[in-house]
């Protein structure tokens, strides 16, 4: 443990904060992630705004939960969130990336993180909102313009917080009553209804979940379906955009399990080793959660040490994942260590651990997969010149200016060298000289 602030809060906007700890270790990291009581998460930029409560309660998901209330609201959504039910969804989300990918065309440069937000947008929606709602891609989208207000008026380092407030308030209602429509028409027609948020609509249980909990969490599960699945994937392309045989072994390992005759199959998508070490890989050396915060609710002992009640601690995944003594070689991408390597929930944790761990992690690896396997086979992207690539902390650990890549059609006998990653993000990663022993 090291102490950052003696008083004072750093990201938890805690007016009484006891100080600031940052924690480290597998030991320390499940104490505090295991327990969400005494280590609880920091108060809602919401409450800081003082927004109205029908905005407050837009993220009010299980990661503000405690006790009782938290261990049911999670049983209902692990319910609607079942392997075997979007496992189902598997023609919407092929049909979403091809409605996507027809403005696709090689030679043409695109914004790497725009786009994917896009592309996780179309894929999303369909997943959740089902295909028979109209309306998906328009709600979806109104999701993801209310999640970037509340992120830039909730920064510290906002200059236009009263403009971005009135302008969060006006989305925020126009959201808030069109996540009500869409509950009460999943309600009215259960028998059209498809999408997994129709299945939390209408689940059978005894205690129901009320119109305002559905309304919370099908915001939360969307804005969690589409920005870290965004940013995710714009990493995963950054790094394999310098690696242009891993590449091509990439699309070899996918002709040959069958995937271009039988997109998206689960059982072949879980097949695909090559496919999941890259996902790994480029997860731990670039995590989009790559910061945590918690604190403590009352006095706690965290090891040797006495913590005082709200106290803010931070957790750190980005550097948890470059401890050298569990992750040798710890800043070169070597996905041939996932072969062997088998690091525990508290040394490798991309989505979270513990008690507020992501409910929707396997959704997202598998949406995630899914969409990289479709893009490896016909096309490569590569940076469109050398590019300095920055990064930040804003909410998810994400490029600061958006990489420019050019779409070129794949060739199944040669993979095309692009531009050279620089910058910040470029001295994040080192990769080994030889293509042949980052493959094997």
């Amino acid at each position: 443990m090291i102490v950052l602030r003696e008083r004072g809060p750093l990201f938890s906007r805690t007016p009484d904060c006891a100080g600031v700890l940052a924690v480290f270790g597998a030991r320390h990291n499940r104490a505090v992630l295991s327990d969400i009581d005494v280590f609880g998460m920091p108060i809602s930029a919401a409450h800081s705004l003082s927004l109205p409560r029908h905005l407050v309660n837009l993220n009010c998901g299980v990661h503000s939960m405690r006790d009782h209330q938290h261990d049911l609201h999670r049983h209902l959504l692990l319910q609607a969130l079942n392997e075997h039910r979007f496992m189902g969804q598997q023609a919407s989300i092929d049909h979403g990336i091809t409605a996507f990918l027809k403005s696709w065309r090689p030679g043409h440069t695109i914004s790497l993180l725009s786009e994917m937000r896009q592309l996780a947008l179309h894929v999303s929606s369909r997943v959740l909102f089902g295909n028979q709602f109209a309306d998906r891609i328009e709600l979806g989208l109104l999701i993801q313009s209310y999640f970037q207000l509340r992120r830039e008026a909730s920064t510290p380092f906002s200059t236009s917080k009263p403009t971005l407030r009135e302008s969060l308030i006006q989305v925020g209602t126009t959201l808030d009553a069109a996540l009500r429509a869409y509950i009460r028409w999943c309600k009215g027609t259960p028998e059209t209804a498809d999408g997994i948020l129709a299945t939390l609509a209408t689940l059978d249980a005894p205690e129901a979940l009320s119109e305002d909990e559905l309304v919370a969490h099908s915001n939360v599960l969307c804005v969690s379906s589409i920005e870290p699945i965004a940013v995710s994937l714009t990493w995963i392309i950054l790094i394999l955009s310098q690696l242009p045989k891993l590449r091509r072994e990439l699309r070899e390992e996918l002709y040959k399990s069958g995937h271009a005759q039988a997109a998206g199959d689960f059982s072949r998508i879980l097949q695909l080793p090559l496919l999941d070490s890259i996902i790994h890989e480029s997860l731990r050396l670039l995590p989009p959660n790559a910061l945590m915060v918690r604190l403590t609710t009352r006095p706690a002992r965290l090891g040797h040490v006495t913590l005082p009640d709200c106290c803010e601690l931070l957790v750190c995944p980005f550097l948890a994942h470059r401890d050298p003594e569990r992750f040798p070689q710890p800043d070169t991408f070597l996905p041939q260590r996932w072969h062997t390597n088998k690091p525990s929930p508290f040394e490798y944790f991309p989505f979270g651990a513990g008690g507020h761990s992501c409910i929707g992690r396997p959704l997202a690896l598998y949406l995630i997969k899914s969409i990289l396997a479709r893009l490896a086979q016909p096309y490569e992207l590569v940076l469109t010149g050398d590019q300095a690539i920055d990064w930040r902390i804003h909410i998810q650990f994400m490029p600061s200016n958006e990489p420019l890549m050019t779409i070129r059609e794949a060739s199944s006998s040669a993979s095309q060298d692009g531009g050279a990653l620089r910058g910040r993000v470029g001295h994040l990663l080192k990769f080994e000289s030889s293509d042949k022993r980052v493959l094997h």
